[in-house]
């Protein structure tokens, strides 16, 4: 992810994660439709993965509160995050998996959808 390309959405409906209650997340979109280049840094190059827009985000990220999970707290290698977590989530008929972030400073981050 690139904090230039990091976006902050308010969700339309709170999403309650555990003992959390999130009102905002954020994300960087292009993060999310390319995928992220672990050795060069950057972006992949070549056609993205998914066409979604940040309104899609929302409205994905906002499923959770839908969906019967129980979330399993991941390994997280930055200092900065505090508990990552996976969630199995659905766009129509295509499962996909979300990757979030709650980080030290209270923020909810979507780290990425594929």
């Amino acid at each position: 992810m690139k904090k230039k390309n990091t976006v902050l959405k308010t969700l339309r409906n709170k999403v309650k994660i555990g003992d959390r209650e999130i009102e905002e997340i954020y994300f960087d979109l292009l993060h999310i439709q390319y995928g992220w280049d672990q050795i060069k840094k950057d972006y992949y190059q070549g056609p993205a993965r998914n066409r979604f827009t940040e309104v899609d985000i929302v409205d994905l990220f906002e499923q959770l509160n839908t969906l019967l999970q129980i979330p399993v707290e991941q390994k997280a290698k930055k200092k900065s995050v505090e508990s990552r977590f996976i969630f199995y989530i659905y766009d129509g008929n295509k499962k996909l998996k979300m990757v979030v972030d709650f980080m030290k400073n209270d923020a909810t981050v979507v780290v990425t959808i594929h």
